[in-house]
């Protein structure tokens, strides 16, 4: 696993001038800065929409199911789809799932402010925008690699990371104030706008030409893209942990809104500064991802995980506003680098020609995993409360990370013994 380490990076202010000199990755970084102010705002308003839907009836069940169906069925739909994610030029796959976004979060927007929006709607509308969700997650990484050069990778991954998390600084800070005037269902109107912008972004960055041709010729099923990812340790290395790592975490979208509204009865004010100060902390983490990386992708993982399971601990033991202020703030500091290092990784490491398909392989795998977390911490959060699910989250991360450590120096000795007997033989 540590071949997958990165060399020792710099990112001097050279580099993030010539990838922001490239217009067609500068534009498509303003919509992605766009959206996410919208997704921001989303990371809010659409668990509170399942609140105010709910009723108080089976509140935990249906934030998980909202919060989940605004992800996961596009991975289920990538499965059948994945001769168009490496056919289709990088961009043409942001502006399908851009569109798609628009349309159908304008319609639960549209629902919400008329009253005509029944919790079986909400969902299954979530559910619709979320259909082509691996579009736009392949699109995103395979375009920084066919814009930029290889030696401004780091630095474009970076400042699409960097973009992302400030960008969501101000949405759940938005959020707030518009739930409190006018209603979750504006604040996810306001979301379907920002993805109006990205599409348009999508449009503007460069014309559509088709990708590289694969090694195999033509597009690739999803099939053949998860075998091949098989036979590429480094980016089914980072797959598998990244599985794990999002799959812990996903029961914390769910018990975080019913912990603010139920244990410390208080209102989306505080829901949105948890996710702002989170956001804050994520910023500055990801700045120094091109230095932390000099340290290796493990190292740097493993760190990730416990620190990031350890900031959720105190929300199971103190019932305390400020205190999961600091939490989060330091949770976000710690979590920021893990983005840009693992696209980097999947950039760098895989074969000429393979990128979207590896890319999207990789994605169906890891992106379904927080959201099926998120479904699993409704039942969760209604068997254990809030509290207590926010506490194993912490806790089984903590762990996990403890197992990959000592895996790692496993097999680290395991490599040591190996050389030192190959030594031995050839004296």
């Amino acid at each position: 696993m540590d071949s997958t380490a990165l060399p020792p990076p710099s990112l001097p202010n050279s580099q993030l001038r010539a990838a922001l000199r490239s217009r067609s990755f500068s534009t498509l970084l303003a919509g992605y800065a766009a959206s996410a102010i919208g997704d921001g705002m989303s990371a809010v308003a659409i668990s509170w929409l399942a609140i105010v839907l709910a009723g108080g009836h089976n509140t935990g069940l249906l934030v998980g199911a909202a919060v989940a169906a605004y992800t996961l069925p596009g991975m289920v739909a990538g499965l059948g789809l994945g001769r168009l994610l490496t056919r289709w030029d990088p961009r043409l796959l942001i502006l399908a799932e851009a569109v798609l976004r628009t349309v159908s979060l304008g319609l639960v927007a549209a629902g919400a402010l008329v009253g005509v929006l029944t919790p079986t709607g909400y969902v299954v509308l979530l559910g619709v925008s979320s259909l082509l969700g691996l579009f736009g997650v392949t699109g995103a990484l395979t375009s920084v690699a066919e814009l930029l050069p290889e030696a401004q990778r780091v630095a474009g991954n970076s400042l699409v990371t960097v973009a992302s998390f400030a960008a969501t600084i101000v949405g759940p800070a938005l959020a707030a104030v518009v739930i409190a005037v006018a209603g979750p269902g504006v604040a996810i109107g306001a979301d379907a706008a920002s993805y109006a912008v990205l599409a348009a972004a999508a449009i503007l960055s460069r014309r559509f030409q088709p990708p590289p041709p694969s090694p195999a010729g033509g597009g690739q099923s999803m099939r053949r893209a998860l075998g091949a990812l098989r036979h590429q340790p480094a980016v089914l290395g980072i797959t598998v942990l990244c599985v794990a790592f999002f799959g812990l975490y996903g029961p914390v979208e769910v018990a975080l809104p019913v912990y603010v509204s139920r244990t410390l009865h208080a209102g989306p004010g505080v829901l949105g500064g948890y996710w702002t100060l989170f956001a804050c902390g994520a910023t500055a983490g990801a700045l120094g991802a091109p230095w932390v990386q000099r340290f290796g992708l493990w190292k740097v993982a493993v760190a990730v995980m416990a620190g990031w399971g350890a900031c959720l601990v105190p929300f199971g033991l103190v019932d305390s506003v400020v205190v999961g202020f600091a939490a989060l703030a330091v949770g976000g500091l710690v979590y920021g680098p893990f983005l840009p290092l693992k696209q980097t990784i999947i950039q760098r490491r895989s074969p000429p020609g393979s990128l979207t398909a590896l890319a999207a392989a990789s994605g169906i795998l890891t992106v379904p995993a927080a959201p099926i977390g998120t479904a699993l911490g409704g039942p969760l959060v209604a068997a254990i409360g809030p509290a207590s699910t926010l506490l194993a989250s912490g806790l089984a991360t903590v762990a996990a990370a403890a197992v990959t450590a000592a895996v790692l120096l496993t097999r680290r000795r395991r490599r040591r013994t190996r050389h030192n007997a190959v030594a031995t033989c050839g004296n």
